[in-house]
């Protein structure tokens, strides 16, 4: 009886382990994100960031009235004031108030 059980749990933990990405399908969704920083009177400055979750540092002290990504990930963004600014996808978000931000981080959809 007891090898009959575990002959029935063959296929459920060859299923299982047939569904867990490989580490080459994990690496694919690893990509550089295309970010870029909006202040007043048309100031801007892009940057590309790692997609892998680790946070990055953001030097430019332009003040940031709006950021936008062109996609592929789930980005926060934190300002030297306090803000916290979240785009998803491809999309944009206006910062408010208005200010330098200091770091992020970005995770791959």
């Amino acid at each position: 009886m007891k090898s009959l059980t575990m002959l029935a749990a063959l296929p459920l933990l060859a299923a299982l382990v047939s569904a867990a990405p490989t580490p080459a399908a994990v690496e694919a969704r690893q990509f550089q994100a295309q970010i870029t920083f909006f202040g007043a009177a048309g100031a801007s400055f892009s940057m590309s960031v790692p997609t892998d979750g680790s946070g990055f540092t953001i030097s430019n002290p332009l003040s940031v009235s709006s950021i936008s990504s062109e996609g592929g990930a789930s980005c926060s963004f934190f300002g030297i004031d306090g803000s916290s600014t979240t785009v998803v996808g491809a999309n944009s978000a206006f910062v408010g108030p208005p200010q330098t931000q200091t770091s992020g981080s970005c995770l791959a959809l």
